[in-house]
């Protein structure tokens, strides 16, 4: 069973194949050549790559950015309905802490969420399990740096963390917080592909009509409108 996986929620588009928890194909973009306008040739890719025809689709719906959110869904959307296969959605950061799931760990993703606020949420990995040990929140950046400065045992910070780690050293110069490095980092297709199988095995599967973009906050249209003129 090919399940495709599509995350584009962050600066890095990322899409990814996986069958029976092995990745097949993926491919990331970055930087000024990442554009949602070409998830589909990058789909085109990876499924070419792969040489399997899709059974089902997993899209990182959130929390992310407006533009890249609602392309990567729409994209998503489109694939499942047009090939009548089933819809899955993760959460950003779950495939972000996805990247750790080699280790015995207790991990924070979080990325940006622009004015000063983070989304953030914590993850335990055990036995290459995955358990999310609180929901996805956003958090403005004082208080996620007070609350990380008081953990006492070990944590994997992974995401956008280099203002935070560097502000929570210096309340805490003993912190025994990890920055996972840059690759470990981003929310990868082939983690988003991986997450989905299990949810696909638990029929926890999403009408596509339903389907919708998980914001941090609610965009404002008229802002949004004001900002494009």
């Amino acid at each position: 069973m090919a399940i495709l996986g599509i995350s584009s929620a962050t600066k890095t588009i990322s899409v990814g194949l996986c069958d029976e928890g092995q990745i097949l194909a993926e491919l990331n973009i970055s930087g000024k050549q990442a554009f949602t306008e070409d998830l589909i040739v990058y789909i085109d890719e990876v499924v070419r790559q792969a040489g399997k025809k899709l059974s089902a689709v997993s899209v990182a719906s959130g929390p992310g950015s407006y533009n890249g959110l609602r392309g990567g869904l729409s994209t998503a959307k489109t694939i499942a309905q047009s090939l009548s296969i089933p819809l899955v959605e993760v959460s950003t950061l779950e495939s972000i802490a996805y990247n750790l799931i080699d280790l015995e760990a207790t991990i924070c993703a979080i990325t940006d969420a622009k004015r000063e606020e983070f989304n953030a949420a914590f993850f335990t990995v055990s036995k290459k399990t995955l358990r999310r040990i609180t929901k996805d929140s956003v958090m403005h950046s004082d208080k996620i740096v007070n609350l990380l400065s008081k953990v006492e045992g070990s944590l994997f910070l992974c995401g956008t963390t280099d203002a935070i780690l560097a502000a929570i050293k210096a309340i805490n110069p003993d912190t025994k917080i990890v920055e996972a490095s840059n690759a470990l980092s981003i929310s990868k297709g082939s983690n988003v592909a991986l997450i989905g199988e299990k949810l696909l095995n638990e029929g926890k599967t999403i009408d596509v009509m339903k389907a919708a973009p998980k914001y941090s906050v609610q965009p404002n249209i008229r802002e949004f409108k004001k900002q494009s003129l």
